[in-house]
């Protein structure tokens, strides 16, 4: 990436659309690229830039690792990847899938770079079609990667919340022709949970030997689920976000089709909030 560090320095010093496509072409296949992943959302470290949730990207594996050490020592526990030019394409789209809109790189350091996502990747136009959660993806990975910061506040669970309530998610539905197991994920304390998914690629993670169909369903489908677990569990090789089945139940909050800012009379936000949990089923 040593290029790579040379055109950002002349990007740096005068700005040049030239030198701007030359950088571009250089994180799409040049070796050396490097990203922090959090364990607590098992997704990659969300940053900020111009106000924008940005990832990032690292030229050197040392400049990746004096990052991570800065939030070692705050208590998150990371891990640093290298993604391989193979690897781009998708990593990137993946940085769209999760939220992302920005890209830092080399952050932290004198001659760094900030550019939009959507200059290295194309846009999706017409999502529609497709289950896909971005801004719920995103919103949990940021209160969940806060929480371990232990710079959380309540806002960022009402945003989590409220994407939720809204959200279109997948859940598995079992194909008799291919297996008889029940798509049901069991904690080492026996509480059992149904699955749901933000997305083909969280699905993906749970579904490896291809056994089950995904359905499409709204968050408030779900209470059908509750009859033969103990709740519900999204992204459970994620950021993994349980809610407490009996508590949501009993309250009545899939009753609900209207949430106002999570301020409904009866108090079902707080319900709501109070039924949210983390675990990990990795």
């Amino acid at each position: 990436m040593e290029k790579l560090r040379k055109l950002m320095k002349e990007h740096q010093d005068k700005a040049d659309k030239k030198v701007m496509g030359e950088v571009l072409e250089l994180l799409q296949r040049e070796p050396g690229l490097f990203v922090v992943t959090v364990h607590a959302t098992k997704n990659f470290f969300l940053g900020a830039e111009n106000g924008k949730a940005a990832a990032f990207l690292y030229t050197s594996r040392e400049y990746a690792d004096e990052f991570v050490k800065g939030l070692e020592m705050v208590g998150v526990e990371t891990k640093v990847l290298e993604i391989r030019p193979l690897q781009r394409i998708s990593f990137f789209n993946d940085l769209y899938r999760s939220g992302f809109e920005a890209v830092v790189i080399d952050k932290g350091q004198e001659n760094h770079m900030s550019m939009s996502l959507f200059s290295i990747i194309e846009k999706p136009k017409d999502t529609s079609e497709i289950v896909m959660n971005p801004s719920l993806v995103r919103s949990a990975n940021q209160f969940y990667q806060a929480l371990v910061q232990h710079q959380a506040f309540p806002q960022m669970q009402d945003l989590m919340c409220k994407e939720l309530y809204g959200a279109r998610l997948l859940v598995p539905v079992a194909d008799p022709q291919k297996t008889t197991a029940v798509p049901v994920l069991t904690t080492g304390k026996g509480v059992r949970y149904y699955p749901a998914f933000t997305d083909l690629v969280e699905f993906g993670k749970f579904d490896r030997k291809h056994q089950f169909g995904a359905m499409e369903v709204r968050f408030r489908d779900l209470k059908k689920y509750l009859d033969y677990v103990n709740g519900i569990v999204v992204n459970p090789f994620g950021f993994a976000l349980r809610l407490d089945g009996e508590k949501l139940d009993r309250r009545g909050l899939f009753k609900s089709h209207v949430f106002n800012g999570f301020q409904e009379v009866g108090g079902q936000a707080e319900v709501f909030k109070r039924c949210v949990h983390g675990t990990s089923f990795a």
